[in-house]
């Protein structure tokens, strides 16, 4: 089924057994929503290796958002954070730091971690561009909220976070179904998840304004030429 094929690429940005059993025990503490949802963009793409550890696939996909990267200056990086190798991979531990949707000189972001695995990362504002770039390159990163209308569509399987709007990242995957799409949210331990147009649409609503509903998606636009290889490890 389509849930049981994207749980194959899944990870939880939070403990859990299954999905990150190294994740952080508490869920209000982590912003690795990005990061997860970009490394399981990667890892749907064949660029991460099926063998990655869930942290070693989040910490890398973060190390990827810098602007200087693969040469990040430990300088750049908050006090909490922590960069090293790893088979020859550099990571970046750095639970509590959030990231940018769009490319930054000085933060690390989603585009520039697409950007960093060889990609032109492409925007879109619409469900027409949703679609289109679901079809096109079968997976997109969107930034939206956690509301109580959109926690209340998983189980009690939901992670907990602060109270009020949460800025937040999730990896969407094509469904085989047209009227469906693959939901991968990082903060839900009970994996993907298959919506509706109008059950995704609770993750676009803006918190502060009713009629806001604008969708923010960035996917995976092809360069003119590749010349990169999957990356591997051997853990």
């Amino acid at each position: 089924s389509d849930v049981e094929w994207a749980n194959q690429f899944f990870l939880t940005q939070i403990y859990d057994e299954r999905f990150n059993p190294d994740g952080l025990n508490i869920d209000t503490e982590s912003n690795n929503c990005g990061p997860a949802s970009l490394a399981m963009l990667m890892s749907q793409r064949g660029e991460f290796s099926s063998n990655f550890a869930p942290e070693v696939a989040i910490d890398h996909a973060r190390a990827m958002m810098y602007m200087d990267y693969p040469d990040i200056d430990p300088a750049t990086l908050s006090e909490e954070a922590t960069l090293y190798m790893k088979d020859d991979l550099i990571l970046v531990d750095d639970d509590t730091q959030p990231v940018f949707f769009e490319a930054m000189t000085d933060a690390p972001s989603v585009a520039q971690g697409l950007t960093s695995g060889g990609a032109n990362p492409v925007f879109g504002s619409s469900w027409a561009e949703l679609n289109q770039w679901l079809q096109a390159s079968g997976a997109v990163i969107a930034h939206g909220y956690i509301t109580e209308s959109w926690r209340a569509q998983f189980s009690d399987l939901y992670g907990a976070s602060n109270s009020g709007a949460v800025s937040h990242f999730i990896t969407i995957f094509e469904s085989t179904s047209p009227e469906q799409f693959i939901v991968c949210d990082p903060m839900h331990r009970g994996g993907a998840v298959l919506m509706t147009r109008s059950e995704l649409g609770r993750f676009f609503r803006s918190p502060v304004n009713v009629f806001d509903s604008t969708i923010r998606i960035v996917a995976w636009g092809e360069k003119e030429s590749e010349g990169h290889q999957p990356l591997e490890s051997d853990e």
